[in-house]
């Protein structure tokens, strides 16, 4: 190769580093040459330091150089040149050289100017600590000091959650419901919430700009919640996460340098292998409220959903659903899905208002293995069958269905998803009991609206919700055969 051949021979230097390093598919073939493995050792101390930077970044595509790096960082005056050395690092077994990555780390921590160079080394070498490390996980308190929580609802349905945390001092707010805690982990098996914040106290209602928000976290005591919720005081690493409307990612990136800046003992920056989130909520036009995500605080509600399919409802979704029809739902009564997908709706259905009798049905063959999968994981019975929902015939009447319908999005041909809803609708007579109940959940509204009218003389529309579902609006339909 013409690049590699012009360093060895002191040609160009700069320039073919700079070249080979930027080229796919060099790796395999450098790792092979050791003659230029020996030249960019020796490059190492070039008088030029774009040189040495290049060459240290290069020297990580072999395996065996870490201490050589190691040495060349320790000795290196340039500032923006040491973060190459680490670079080099990065995609080597540090494992053996921990020990002196951390004393770096350290050091960079504790440095009376902390520069935009100490925050680029650190971007660097974070990741490589938490990669070649067991990292003790976070632990929280069992009991500690009364936090304030936000369980974050589908908008408007805060009143879904107020029979979960009625034992609880607690209040609705935007997002969805504040609750007062002694113990996070009284709240985690609650199905109806989406996302567990805990709101920073005077990091609110800020601009979005860097010295609105900076502003906020100065006031926000956060140390002071860490130490509320952690009996460990070493370093939390974290990141900051972007809820905005529309993005804004260079100013996240200045956020999180001055975090570290605020921070320095308790809070190092990673994107990945994180301890916390602090995140930027956007509550209204230009406003946002920081908020702290403890990641490693995990909620086992729905791991039974092993498997999921392309526009699977959100099991948050299906519980607050499946909450809204309770009141109509019969106590060991015989339900039908009839477009069951992975049958999360079903499941979350049994966990409130157990069925004698669960069947799922769907054309899609992959959702109903997808089905009997996470009904396995859920530890409940239901009975699955692959069938088109229209031609199956049933030997027995339902008390209920419950159902996410096909959309237009997914089925993408107005006049079959028309004859769909058709079709179905002049079935449920012959599914559903009378004084039997439909729970439907759609985005349809004008297909439902027209099927009302048709089947008028057995059907009746009990309530309907409207449910936002991003920019889209979904409907919620509680209807009642007479």
């Amino acid at each position: 190769m013409d690049l590699v051949n012009s360093i060895k021979s002191n040609e160009h230097i700069r320039e073919s580093l700079i070249r080979l390093k930027s080229m796919d598919q060099c790796d395999s073939f450098i790792q092979q040459d050791l003659q230029l493995k020996q030249k960019l050792i020796e490059l190492l101390s070039h008088e030029d330091p774009k040189i040495r930077k290049n060459s240290a970044i290069l020297l990580g595509k072999y395996q065996d150089t870490i201490e050589i790096l190691l040495e060349a960082y320790e000795h290196e005056k340039t500032e923006y040149v040491k973060e190459a050395y680490l670079m080099g690092m990065a995609s080597q077994n540090c494992r053996p050289y921990i020990q002196q990555l951390k004393d770096i780390q350290k050091r960079l921590i504790h440095a009376d100017e902390v520069t935009k160079h100490i925050q680029a080394q650190l971007k660097i070498l974070n990741p490589i600590i938490l990669k070649n490390q067991m990292h003790k996980r976070k632990i929280i308190k069992l009991k500690h000091e009364p936090v304030d929580v936000v369980l974050t609802s589908l908008p408007y349905y805060q009143f879904v959650l107020f029979e979960s945390v009625l034992h609880f001092k607690y209040k609705p707010v935007t997002q969805g419901v504040l609750v007062r805690t002694e113990s996070l982990y009284d709240l985690l098996n609650i199905r109806t919430y989406r996302d567990m914040l805990i709101p920073l106290s005077g990091a609110s209602g800020m601009e979005i700009d860097l010295e609105s928000i900076l502003s906020g976290f100065q006031r926000c005591h956060l140390e002071d919640i860490l130490d509320k919720l952690y009996d460990d005081h070493s370093a939390f690493y974290f990141r900051v996460a972007d809820e905005t409307r529309d993005k804004h990612p260079l100013l996240i990136r200045k956020i999180s340098q001055k975090l570290f800046e605020l921070f320095p003992d308790r809070l190092l920056n990673t994107t990945e292998g994180y301890d916390i989130e602090i995140v930027l909520k956007e509550i209204r036009r230009g406003k946002v409220n920081a908020y702290l995500r403890l990641t490693h605080l995990k909620s086992t509600r729905f791991d039974y959903r092993k498997e999921v399919i392309s526009n699977s409802l959100q099991p948050y979704v299906a519980a607050t659903l499946v909450q809204l029809a309770k009141p109509y739902m019969k106590d060991h009564g015989k339900v039908l899905d009839p477009f069951v997908g992975c049958g999360t709706l079903l499941i979350e259905k049994n966990y409130v208002v157990p069925s004698k009798f669960a069947m799922g049905i769907d054309i899609f063959g992959k959702g109903v293995e997808a089905a009997k999968k996470n009904t396995k994981a859920a530890g409940q019975n239901i009975y699955y069958v692959h069938k088109d929902a229209l031609r199956f015939v049933n030997n027995e009447m339902f008390d209920e269905i419950i159902t996410d319908m096909p959309t237009l999005p997914q089925m993408n041909d107005y006049q079959q998803l028309q004859e769909l809803y058709d079709r179905f609708f002049e079935r449920i007579h012959r599914l559903v009991k009378p004084k039997g109940y439909v729970f439907l959940y759609t985005s349809e509204i004008s297909l439902v609206r027209k099927n009302l009218r048709l089947q008028e003389g057995y059907l009746n529309l009990v309530e309907h919700y409207e449910i936002p579902r991003g920019k889209n609006m979904f409907y919620f339909f509680i209807m009642q055969l007479k």
